[in-house]
C-alpha cells in the first residue's frame, strides 16, 4: 500500500508543477524587445518617492510606440503626433511586450506619456532579442 501512495504522491506533484505558468517565458523573437510594461497615473506634487508608487502600477493595456530616437531628436518644430503615427507600434494586453524590431535606437512610449530618458530608450542590435521591463507614470497634476 505504501508504494502505491508514494507513486501517487510523486505523480500528483509532477502534474501540479507541470501546469504552472512560466513567470518569464521567452517569446520566439529573433531581433527586438520583450518584457513587461507597467503604467500608473496620479498626483506628482509634492514630489513622490518612486518606491511609494509601486502598488499603484498596473500592467499596461493599450498602444505602445517605438519612435526612432534620431527622428525624434531632429524633429525640431515638426509634428510629434505625425512622427508617432508613422512609428512602429503595437497593442499590448496585460503588459506583455514582444515585438520584432529592426536595428536602431528607439524611444519606447505608451500612448499618453511623452518621455525622452535613458529609462525608455532601447538599442536593438542585429540578432539580439532584448529583455527589458518598463514603468511609466503619468502625472495628473503638478
Amino acid at each position: 500500500m505504501k508504494p502505491i501512495l508514494l507513486i501517487l504522491l510523486i505523480f500528483s506533484s509532477f502534474t501540479i508543477s507541470s501546469c504552472e505558468k512560466d513567470a518569464n517565458p521567452i517569446p520566439k523573437i529573433t531581433m527586438g524587445v520583450y518584457g513587461t510594461i507597467k503604467h500608473g497615473s496620479g498626483d506628482c506634487m509634492p514630489i513622490i518617492d518612486e518606491s511609494s508608487r509601486i502598488q499603484l502600477y498596473t500592467n499596461y493595456n493599450g498602444e505602445i510606440y517605438f519612435i526612432i530616437k534620431s527622428d525624434f531628436e531632429n524633429l525640431g518644430n515638426g509634428d510629434f503626433e505625425q512622427l508617432k503615427a508613422t512609428s512602429i507600434h503595437a497593442t499590448l494586453i496585460d503588459g506583455e511586450l514582444a515585438i520584432e524590431l529592426p536595428v536602431n535606437t528607439y524611444l519606447v512610449m505608451p500612448e499618453d506619456v511623452y518621455l525622452n530618458f535613458d529609462s525608455n530608450t532601447i538599442t536593438i542590435e542585429k540578432g539580439i532579442a532584448l529583455n527589458k521591463d518598463f514603468k511609466f507614470w503619468k502625472c495628473t497634476s503638478y
